[in-house]
């Protein structure tokens, strides 16, 4: 299987930052386009994401694999030169982003090729990009399906009890990236948003509001965002939301950067999400 996406996009995104995105298109006519977003210390060429773009339009689905905007990678698409940007980033500036690819979705901006139809939209996030998905189709109607992967139930996994004291010394909170082993810094900005804006960034009151069909997938053994989250969401949301876990999985379902090919778990997760997006969009 080849991962070549078959277009590109690029649109302004939040504070004049850079969006881009990649177009994996199906052989069909005005197919459901699925906006996939990316987690925390993500981005669009992670690992299993080129593999999913093209699994989804494999399968009849048009698929936007995006890079929010201040996810810190520049111009080396694998690597995160832009830690000025990561440090900047916000809840605000994400929810800007994935609007502003909803809306290049509505005035055909994402792809000269086969248009996609974008009255049949979908979105689907791993982890952080889980909650970012299911907070914009609560607020946006036009979003008819979401699945979340490994998502988060709450904007903030930093105690606050801990970001003091480094916000005080440092002006950030410094994380390491296990992978790169980089430090990556997350901004006062951050956390001033979230204190600014609690109502219109929680995951939790999004869950019980949303009105989209809904599929949580999630791992029995992640070891990042618990199974519980899950749970909690599921117990919060409508009849219109159901849960897949997948045992054994972990919070990358097994998928690794560089990418080493699709495990079962994998598998197991996209195959479900394609079935429900096929019977929601």
């Amino acid at each position: 299987m080849t991962t070549t996406p078959d277009d590109t996009f690029t649109l302004k995104g939040a504070d004049g930052a850079v969006i881009t995105g990649d177009v994996y298109l199906p052989d069909a006519d005005s197919p459901p386009l699925v906006i996939v977003i990316h987690g925390f210390k993500g981005f669009k060429d992670w690992g299993c994401f080129p593999w999913i773009g093209r699994t989804l339009a494999d399968n009849g689905l048009a698929a936007a694999v995006m890079n929010l905007s201040h996810n810190g990678v520049g111009a080396n698409p694998e690597t995160f030169e832009r830690l000025d940007l990561f440090e900047r980033d916000t809840w605000s500036k994400r929810v800007f982003d994935v609007r502003q690819v909803i809306e290049g979705a509505q005035h055909s901006l994402l792809t000269g090729k086969n248009q996609p139809n974008p009255a049949r939209l979908g979105l689907m996030g791993h982890s952080m990009g889980g909650g970012l998905a299911l907070l914009m189709a609560a607020k946006d109607s036009r979003v008819r399906s979401v699945i979340t992967l490994a998502g988060v139930n709450r904007p903030n996994r930093i105690p606050m009890d801990q970001a003091a004291p480094a916000l005080k010394a440092l002006g950030h909170v410094p994380i390491e990236n296990g992978r790169t082993g980089q430090i990556m810094p997350v901004g006062q900005e951050f956390f001033d948003d979230l204190k600014q804006n609690e109502t219109a960034f929680d995951v939790q009151a999004a869950a019980a509001k949303l009105d989209a069909s809904w599929l949580l997938i999630h791992g029995a053994e992640d070891e990042t965002v618990p199974l519980e989250e899950a749970h909690d969401l599921l117990e919060r949301a409508g009849e219109n939301a159901r849960l897949l876990t997948i045992e054994r999985a972990g919070h990358t379902f097994g998928a690794t950067h560089p990418f080493q090919g699709a495990t079962p778990e994998l598998v197991q997760a996209i195959d479900a999400a394609v079935a429900h997006f096929k019977r929601t969009l």
